[in-house]
């Protein structure tokens, strides 16, 4: 107990002692009242920590962390990634950060059996005897490390333990339209079992959507013409693409953070609830390569898939069920059970405004080796932090607001150790959090970048992306010098072609607890895949390797280096800015496109019942009013009254806040943002104003529903508080009451 108090001192010290004094600091000022113009010095400090950071990021440092990282399997909770924290705290504590503490959580994780895998089987009706059986482990087929003993066998994060036998189905990517599409045909889910490929939805989301149809257990592969699209002779080692005996593992829980201490931290005093309880399947899942799902389409009968729904596999893909003599039989041994799991926390100690902070984050768990998924980020953020260190003393820089890196524990069972902590010190982070930079992977691909952020954040993005140079020569030798310049190629805005795309910010990464929760603006920046794949192909496999990413994807480290450089380049414009530059008139532009989408596509249908979107409308334009007058305010800040500066910054810090609905979104408590959240039906895809488009849309295609004034008074109940909530993020500009 006394340790694990201890630990808790030290973390809460490092988020108190920051404002310790902050009555006596003297924050620093300059000579013109001008928002965007500063002295010589400030210009050339300013500079000077940018060049430092582009002229210092070592690719050789970034290969070598990697190489570490990768050794061996770390799944959350384990020895090995207890080993990938005390390894991180000694080099942040080498490096010299201010501040380092491991942060302990104990929470209920999810593993295979060490010795019985998980199986599925294609059986005779009649008698069970089983005609094939799946693979229990991925084929090792190039690194050394793939043939470990200590790989896991195939499975899925929190699935039930079960032996399930029925006829198989197969419901294309288990969305809600495909299983609409089967009800509409006659085939039902109910006591089957269900077969559907990765890539379109979250994982969580098809066993959700399995579970509550009454099927009895979900399979998941990764389909070819999804992720070796190239043909089955040209995968990896040879490239990138997915191999036949590769199998995605991943969490299938929809809930974040621990399943038994849910919105509150699961520290030593919680309250937990019973493991039955717990926002967890019901239902075994597993996970399987291709070519076994080619032997589960072989026992299918029933009518052919639509064209659509057909794949890469040299099958006629049919929807079941299977034929009348065979049956399939699914297997889990997965359990739950309580573990602890360590987050690391460092500091670089802000100069004049130590009581504001930076925070950036990535993980550090991986499903086996995670070369990709976290370990690319996890190694950029390694040498971020020593270079930004480095400046502290080879060139006297300091940032002007607290810089806290974080390296979250199981991430991938569903965001746990970031949850977690945010859960324990949401009063700190939500009243002096300025942003949170999150990097869960440094690449995915070598194509282009590929950024999530809030509106908050687009400025600052588009600058820093202009600063950075170009990883790739055949961009450079085509005039395009700067990363920006191949974004804005490749990823232009689909309603905007003169600005790079920017996406919606869902969930599916640290940053939710942030964003969704407390309200603080996050971003997650990458280098991303061509549209070949629907995502990485080796993603959460056996084979993302050290020799996939030496080999195949980054041979100089070049890439991984732009992003650190760019993720850099993005910390110290928010920490050293004077006034914070946060885009207010591009939340502005957003929320009012948001608007006009859902009034055209949905108008008449709330006219029709007799409501009206006026106030709403009305709503978002006083907050186009609040920001237009700010930035107008700005152009006379004197920006030598340090009590004037920091009343402006809070104001602007106020507004992502002011989105937050403390009650939650309708039926979805764990989300409390109003205008940003994961879709209903993919916890990865962003969507605004979620909570009045996801009624809007079930009353839409559900219009015999009995009970459909429920939803219409949900909406409208919703719709008030949406309203109030724009009308509060404009007045929280202003320093007046009303």
């Amino acid at each position: 107990m006394a340790d694990i108090r201890g630990q808790f001192l030290t973390v809460a010290g490092i988020l108190i002692f920051v404002a310790a004094g902050l009555a006596f600091t003297t924050l620093h000022s300059v000579e013109s009242p001008e928002r965007l113009q500063i002295t010589p010095e400030k210009l050339q400090q300013k500079l000077s920590i940018s060049e430092f950071i582009r002229n210092n990021v070592n690719p050789d440092n970034i290969r070598s962390y990697l190489r570490f990282l990768t050794s061996q399997p770390h799944i959350g909770g384990t020895e090995a990634e207890l080993l990938t924290a005390e390894w991180v705290a000694e080099l942040w504590r080498n490096q010299g950060l201010d501040d380092v503490a491991v942060v302990p959580y104990d929470v209920l994780l999810s593993y295979p059996d060490p010795v019985a895998p998980n199986m599925v089987r294609v059986v005779q009706s009649a008698t069970g005897t089983t005609l094939w059986e799946s693979h229990p482990k991925q084929d090792p087929l190039y690194s050394p490390e793939e043939g470990r003993d200590d790989v896991p066998f195939n499975f899925n994060g929190y699935s039930a333990p079960g032996n399930v036998t029925a006829e198989l189905v197969y419901v294309h990517y288990g969305r809600e339209t495909d299983f609409e599409y089967l009800n509409s045909t006659g085939v039902t889910i109910e006591g089957r079992i269900v077969l559907a490929r990765y890539g379109q939805i979250f994982r969580a989301n098809i066993a959700d959507l399995a579970e509550k149809r009454g099927a009895l257990g979900l399979i998941l592969f990764s389909d070819p013409a999804d992720y070796a699209p190239r043909g089955t002779d040209q995968v990896y080692p040879d490239t990138v693409m997915m191999p036949p005996s590769a199998a995605q593992l991943g969490t299938v829980k929809l809930v974040d953070g621990d399943p038994l201490t849910p919105f509150y931290p699961a520290i030593e005093s919680a309250f937990r609830i019973p493991e039955e309880e717990a926002a967890i399947p019901k239902i075994p899942v597993q996970p399987i390569s291709y070519e076994d799902a080619w032997k589960l389409f072989n026992s299918l009968g029933g009518n052919a898939a639509p064209a659509e729904w057909q794949g890469g596999l040299n099958i006629t893909y049919r929807i079941g069920p299977s034929i009348p003599s065979l049956g399939v039989n699914l297997d889990v041994h997965t359990s739950n059970q309580r573990v602890t799991v360590r987050n690391v926390v460092g500091t670089i100690r802000g100069s004049q405004e130590p009581d504001r902070y930076v925070v950036l984050g990535n993980h550090r768990d991986a499903w086996i080796f995670g070369a990709i998924d976290p370990s690319s980020g996890t190694a950029a953020m390694m040498e971020l932090s020593r270079v930004l260190m480095a400046a502290t003393t080879e060139i006297g820089w300091r940032p002007r607001r607290t810089l806290v890196f974080c390296s979250w524990a199981a991430e991938e069972y569903g965001l746990v150790g970031s949850m977690e902590w945010v859960e324990q010190f949401s009063k700190q982070l939500q009243d002096r959090a300025v942003a949170y930079l999150n990097v869960d992977m440094a690449i995915e691909g070598n194509f282009t970048l590929r950024t999530k952020s809030a509106p908050l954040l687009y400025d600052v993005i588009y600058n820093a992306t202009k600063q950075v140079p170009n990883p790739d020569p055949a961009e450079v030798a085509a005039g395009r010098t700067t990363v920006y310049d191949t974004w804005l190629l490749r990823r232009p805005d689909p309603d905007n072609p003169e600005l790079p795309e920017m996406l919606f910010i869902g969930s599916g990464s640290d940053y939710k607890g942030f964003q969704h929760n407390l309200g603080v603006p996050c971003l997650d920046v990458r280098y991303t895949h061509d549209s070949e794949t629907l995502g990485e192909p080796l993603y959460h496999t056996l084979y993302e390797t050290f020799a996939l990413v030496d080999q195949l994807y980054d041979q100089n480290f070049s890439f991984h280096s732009s992003i650190t450089k760019l993720w850099g380049q993005i910390t110290v414009e928010f920490s050293d800015a004077i006034v914070l530059p946060m885009s207010l008139e591009a939340y502005v532009s957003f929320i009012s496109d948001a608007q006009a989408e859902i009034v055209q596509q949905f108008g008449q249908m709330v006219a029709d019942k007799n409501l009206t979107f006026e106030y709403f409308l009305d709503a978002g334009e006083a907050f186009n009013k609040s920001v237009q007058e700010f930035e107008a305010a700005l152009t006379s800040l004197d920006t030598s009254k340090p009590m004037t500066v920091r009343a402006v910054n809070d104001r602007m810090m106020m507004v992502e806040r002011s989105f937050i609905d403390p009650r939650g979104l309708p039926d979805r408590p764990e989300y409390n943002h109003v205008v940003f959240a994961p879709s209903s039906g993919d916890a990865y895809a962003g969507t605004a104003f979620s909570g009045l488009t996801d009624a809007l849309n079930y009353i839409a295609e559900h219009p015999d529903d009995p009970d459909i004034e429920t939803t219409w008074r949900q909406f409208e109940k919703h719709l008030a508080a949406v309203t109030h909530l724009l009308y509060s993020a404009g007045a929280a500009l202003s320093d007046k009451l009303w």
